[in-house]
């Protein structure tokens, strides 16, 4: 996920800062929170919130509107359009009712959201896992397992895609700096036609690279291959985690009573 970018020029050497990702809009209010979802995927570029899945990278996994603060603990935001965030259906359930009390959250213990927080203050990214640099990085992480494995497979598609773009580009670099005028005139314009349809060329293989590689995550992303964590001693160490947090603090977890 990348952030926006802002330079503070006011005093004294140029200043870089990231700034949130999302930017709310400002839709007329209503009572019925669902008439918010199409503004609040534009919004959300069509990501999840928490784990940063897009909708063309899973075609069939469904997209949900989730409340942040859940309506069973805060059922007067439940159509407040601050309070909505775009998740995927597996970042959504597995949130559910969850409800850091006021005394966790104090010491940062609460859910990551990218209308107001940016995403390298909280998370590092460790290989194809994500390690938290907060404790709201930590937080999210576990309970919402940002290192499932379908994150996990998405993370390597996503770099080498990457990688096939990048060499796509240089090579497409190359061409371009290729000094055409320093060429004898009579082959100038047949070499001026070749370049022209290496560069579509180019463009062609790169949007293939995407569809194969689109395809190739179809399966994991779908979950028709079995997680290997689900029994693992990691995913046991991750439940585990949750549990000693929420004991450290004589509240309840859950929106509900």
């Amino acid at each position: 996920m990348t952030e926006m970018r802002s330079v503070d020029t006011n005093v004294g050497p140029t200043v870089e800062t990231l700034q949130p990702l999302v930017a709310r809009s400002a839709p007329v209010p209503s009572t019925d929170y669902k008439v918010h979802k199409d503004i609040l995927r534009y919004d959300f570029f069509y990501m999840c919130a928490y784990c940063s899945l897009m909708e063309t990278e899973a075609s069939a996994v469904r997209f949900t509107i989730d409340h942040y603060e859940p309506v069973a603990a805060r059922p007067e935001l439940k159509s407040d359009y601050g309070n909505l965030m775009y998740a995927c259906e597996p970042c959504n359930s597995r949130k559910g009712d969850r409800y850091p009390p006021p005394s966790a959250r104090a010491v940062g213990y609460r859910f990551f959201r990218p209308d107001h927080d940016v995403h390298p203050d909280h998370f590092r990214l460790e290989g194809m896992r994500l390690g938290g640099e907060t404790s709201t990085g930590e937080y999210t992480i576990d309970a919402l397992d940002l290192n499932r494995h379908m994150l996990r497979r998405l993370r390597e598609l996503r770099l080498r895609k990457m990688a096939a773009e990048e060499y796509i580009s240089e090579g497409v670099a190359a061409l371009r700096r290729f000094h055409i005028d320093r060429l004898p005139p009579e082959i100038k314009g047949k070499v001026f036609a070749a370049i022209r349809g290496t560069l579509a060329t180019a463009a062609e293989v790169a949007a293939k690279v995407d569809e194969v590689l689109r395809i190739e995550a179809r399966s994991p992303l779908l979950g028709d291959d079995p997680d290997p964590d689900l029994t693992s001693a990691e995913e046991r160490d991750r439940k585990a985690r949750l549990r000693a947090l929420e004991a450290l603090f004589n509240a309840s977890w859950r929106g509900r009573d």
